[in-house]
This record gives C-alpha cells, structure tokens and sequence, in this order.
C-alpha cells in the first residue's frame, strides 16, 4: 500500500493537535472521491526551535529543509483578520519563495491553510459534535453558535468564542474556573468534525481545492 507523507508546519501545538487529523481525513476524503487506489495517509508535525520560529519566512524554509523527501509541506497561517488573501499575501508567499529560492535539499511542494480569524473558528462549525465533546445538553442556539457552518468566519475572536460556549455550557457545574481550558477539544474534535459541515466554511474549502491541485501535481490523482 502507498503512503502519501505530508508534513505540517503550525503556529502552535493546540492547532497541531487538531489539523493533523482534519489534513489527514481531507487527503484520504479527497483520494477516494477521485478514485485513487487505495492510499495511507500520514500528516507528520514539524517541530522547530525557538530561534528558528524569530522570522516567519527562515521558519517556513526551515520547515521546508525538515520536511525534504515528503510528498508536500503544509503551512499553517491563522489568518487573524477578516481576509484571507492579507494572511497569504503577508505570511505565507514570502516564505514560499524563499524555499523556491533556494538550490538545497528542500521540500519544494508547499500549501497553505489559512483559517480565517484563527483555527478555533473551524472547531466552531460543527455544532454537533462540539456539544458532543463537551458533554452538554444545552443547545446550539442557547450558546450563541452560528447554525450555519460559513457564519463561523464571521466571528471576531474565535478563540474566546469557544471559551465562552464551553464557560456557558459548564455553567451548571458546581466547579468552575474565571479562564476556561480549551485544549482538550482539539485533537478530538480533529478526528470527529464533520468535514461536510467544513466544506461550506470558505478558507476550508479553499484548502481542499488547493489539496486538489497539488495531489494533481503529483499525480496521484487526474
């Protein structure tokens, strides 16, 4: 059986933790669909020093130098701001050339995924299971979570949203605390989004097509 390797360079280790299983469902998603012979998938996190992460365009080179020999390197950008393409303007195509610039052992296949305002606008679109993970009975509606997936990248502040809905949640609960902890959802919620739900939020699905494109490029689907 192959084995499409793809490594993954984020911003910090809770986004790690939850777009290395989103990747690696999205890659085997997409082989299936275009009928490609069956295919392992691995999403391989590339850690870095503090002193290589000081400069965003040295961090992604170094990313790419560590990832030399991979099928691709994903760059994680949360894109702090309404707008995408400011995100991949500023933090990722400068990187980008820098790696194509250079004439040493890189990985030259680079993607970004870039969520709009910050990951955990991602972890918001599936309402479903998030009220699963946390275990409560209170609804979507009741903790102000957009019904409809897209409206997720409407929020200003993504991670404190998600604070927020689970304080709320908890708030029957004899223990509670002033700052929510957050980091268990992730990896969880890694494995159980609902990607459907993914595909309508916008920076996602520009993910996908670009996944598409360069599982194109490598031919391992028409």
């Amino acid at each position: 059986m192959s084995i499409l390797t793809l490594a993954l360079y984020c911003e910090g280790t809770t986004d790690e933790r939850f777009l290395s299983p989103v990747i690696r469902r999205t890659a085997e998603q997409v082989l299936a669909q275009h009928g490609s012979k069956q295919m392992d998938t691995l999403v391989l996190p590339i850690e870095l020093t503090k002193d290589q992460k000081k400069n965003r365009n040295e961090s992604i080179l170094y990313a790419a130098r560590n990832s030399y020999g991979y099928d691709a390197l994903i760059v994680h950008a949360d894109a702090d701001d309404p707008k995408y393409e400011k995100a991949l303007v500023q933090r990722y195509n400068p990187g980008y050339s820098l790696v194509q610039q250079k004439r040493e052992k890189v990985c030259l296949d680079l993607l970004p995924i870039i969520p709009v305002q910050a990951i955990e606008a991602w972890m918001l679109a599936d309402h479903t299971s998030l009220l699963m993970e946390i275990g409560t009975d209170v609804t979507a509606h009741e903790l102000s979570i957009p019904e409809k997936a897209k409206q997720v990248e409407d929020i200003s502040k993504p991670k404190q949203k998600l604070k927020t809905v689970v304080q709320k949640a908890y708030a029957s609960r004899t223990k509670r605390k002033r700052d929510v902890d957050i980091d268990f959802l992730y990896q969880p919620l890694g494995e159980k989004i609902k990607l459907e739900r993914l595909h309508a939020v916008p920076s996602y699905a520009r993910f996908v097509e670009h996944l598409i494109a360069l599982l194109k490029t490598l031919k391992l689907i028409q």
